[in-house]
């Protein structure tokens, strides 16, 4: 048998890989001994030992020619999101507000958020309900009950769910010492608008005037729910509880 050098060796166990086929076509082939093991057959020269794991062929074409594997395809990108509107937006920037307030680490952050959450419940949506309310303020602070509540009159008939102007007559009602009106009116607020923290806390103030100390405590408790660093809320609860409940035993 004849023997070849480590380069013709080395270059021979890069050819493309055949069957029987190619020893009959007179090319190098892949074979198994049938004593176990395999070999390489090069006609002309003979059968060559394979040590055990070793790759005898190397790839049918040269790595200039393999195929370049193809880039995974990129995922479509998400349709946009259509737009919110108008009363979408309101929803959400109120429900971070909200958000700010429960979560709020002291009563100077709570206060920024509770402001902000204020003039926004002051929006009527209405040019004219805003007109009436605006001239309504001005006779409020200008010492003219009389007017004012006529004003807001108009603008409960106008807008009868804007829990806004319930909580300003309310406020010129319990100016004038109509309570159980200006309490109807905090009640009717609370119903319309349940987070309305602002009227939670001026119907604890007024019941708990007219004696109500258990309608008082219910209202201080759900304005703490709503705005836990509220302290007029929070010490009416602590002023009432125990008078109300008792001592737990």
């Amino acid at each position: 048998m004849r023997t070849i050098s480590a380069l013709a060796f080395t270059i021979l166990l890069g050819l493309a890989p055949a069957g029987v086929a190619a020893q009959e076509e007179g090319r190098p082939a892949l074979s198994e001994d049938p004593d176990g093991g395999q070999f390489l057959f090069i006609p002309g020269i003979g059968k060559i030992p394979l040590s055990p794991g070793m790759r005898g062929l190397g790839p049918a074409e040269p790595p200039e020619h393999s195929p370049s594997p193809r880039a995974a395809p990129k995922a479509a990108a998400p349709p946009p999101e259509p737009p919110l509107s108008a009363g979408e937006r309101q929803a959400r920037d109120m429900a971070r507000l909200f958000a700010r307030l429960a979560g709020a680490e002291d009563e100077r952050e709570a206060q920024g958020a509770a402001s902000a959450i204020l003039r926004r419940w002051a929006q009527s949506g209405s040019d004219t309900v805003d007109l009436l309310a605006a001239r309504a303020l001005a006779a409020e602070q200008a010492g003219a009950p009389t007017l004012a509540r006529a004003l807001l009159d108009y603008i409960v008939v106008l807008s009868p769910y804007w829990p806004e102007g319930f909580v300003r007559r309310a406020r010129v009602k319990a100016s004038e010492g109509d309570v159980a009106g200006a309490l109807a009116d905090l009640e009717t607020a609370a119903r319309l608008e349940p987070k309305r923290f602002d009227a939670l806390e001026a119907l604890g103030t007024l019941a708990e005037k007219a004696g109500d100390k258990k309608r008082a405590l219910d209202a201080w408790r759900k304005a703490l729910e709503i705005n836990p660093r509220g302290p007029e809320a929070e010490r009416g609860v602590q002023r009432l509880r125990l008078e109300v409940e008792g001592q737990p035993i």
